[in-house]
């Protein structure tokens, strides 16, 4: 901290001339939420805000740009939220640590994403973001994280580890199969085709060759049909469809099962690697779900409450097309940091579920 008193009189008066010169200029920034005791965010906090929210998340950004008044709404809630809490919070060194990972986590997949053509400083530059702003971001989740898994009760993670452990959520598998898909033939055709792989595996022929020649599954076509689980992406094999999920847990390792029909058609499959991981293994992971899980509940019912006034900037607000009807495709834009998995062939319509990873 500052040693005022060591400078003396004149030190002191420059700080109050400093501080007094911020208020003034403050005082021509409109307030877009007041909230807490007195607590402001202005409107070019905001605007920069959602800059950092559309380049975290993708899924935001044609919602801000299209000036819905409700994700924009969405998204200043979700700036109060996150400045009340991790006004609550002290910064660690263990926290800052988990944000520089998750940081690079997220520099790594954007650089996948991009061309080869553009850096991650041509990134930052045409979102109108810095380097500096992302990292912030990524430290407020965390202090997140932080706050709700005091309210984390143990015996609930242990429900919920054994919930997911029933599920096959934190089994670790590697499975080959060869889907032999009924969207193109008939059933009968395709149980016919199924049949006949499962005798030549049965006498030996190469499983991943076979995949390669016959498989429906374009997501596991050049790896011979292997799935490996948990993968990268989060596919887990708790999150596939019953039929294959049941085998996948049950079928004794390295032996050709029949052929399992599921929606998808029938698949021929051989369990290569099968591995249960235990509480301490995934106690984070759930821990940080759950937390989660209390932070969503704290948007929703909430964050209204702490709000004293709120106010979008006109110019951010334009008129929307007509909403669509119930039952038709279209609607609630998600929550600042929510995203939506697509099930991959063989999967179900997935949840949240620790990775264990």
């Amino acid at each position: 901290m500052w040693q005022i008193k060591k400078y003396g009189r004149f030190a002191l008066l420059c700080v109050l001339i400093f501080v007094v010169l911020l208020a003034g200029c403050g005082k021509n920034e409109p307030i877009v939420a007041k909230y807490d005791d007195g607590k402001e965010i202005t409107e070019p906090e905001f605007k920069n805000y959602t800059e950092v929210i559309k380049a975290i998340e993708p899924s935001m950004a044609q919602a801000v740009d299209s000036g819905d008044k409700e994700a924009l709404t969405s998204v200043l809630h979700y700036m109060v939220m996150t400045k009340h809490v991790t006004a609550q919070v002290e910064e660690t060194d263990e926290m800052k640590k988990e944000a520089e990972k998750n940081f690079k986590q997220f520099e790594d997949f954007t650089k996948q994403q991009l061309g080869q053509d553009e850096k991650l400083t041509q990134f930052y530059a045409d979102r109108k973001v810095t380097e500096g702003e992302m990292k912030d971001f990524f430290l407020d989740q965390v202090k997140m994280i932080s706050y709700f898994s005091k309210d984390v009760k143990e015996e609930d993670k242990k429900k919920e580890y054994e919930q997911a452990k029933k599920e096959g959520y934190l089994t670790q598998i590697d499975v080959r199969h060869i889907l032999i898909g009924t969207e193109k033939r008939s059933k009968q055709e395709a149980k016919k085709k199924a049949d006949e792989l499962v005798k030549q595996l049965r006498n030996g022929a190469d499983f991943a060759k076979l995949a390669k020649e016959n498989t429906d599954d374009p997501g596991t076509k050049e790896t011979g049909g292997l799935y490996q689980l948990p993968s990268s992406d989060g596919l887990t094999i708790g999150g596939m469809v019953e039929p294959f999920k049941k085998a996948a847990l049950t079928l004794p390792l390295n032996k050709i099962s029949d052929p399992v029909e599921t929606e998808f058609g029938y698949h021929i499959m051989r369990v290569e690697k099968r591995k249960e991981q235990s509480y301490d293994e995934v106690k984070k992971d759930i821990t940080n779900m759950l937390a989660q899980q209390k932070e969503q509940e704290f948007f929703t019912s909430k964050v209204k409450g702490i709000i004293k006034e709120e106010k979008i900037p006109a110019d951010m607000i334009k008129e929307q097309p007509q909403q669509p009807a119930p039952g038709q495709p279209g609607g609630q834009q998600p929550t600042p940091g929510q995203t939506v998995p697509q099930p991959a062939p063989g999967q179900s319509g997935g949840g949240q579920q620790p990775s264990g990873q």
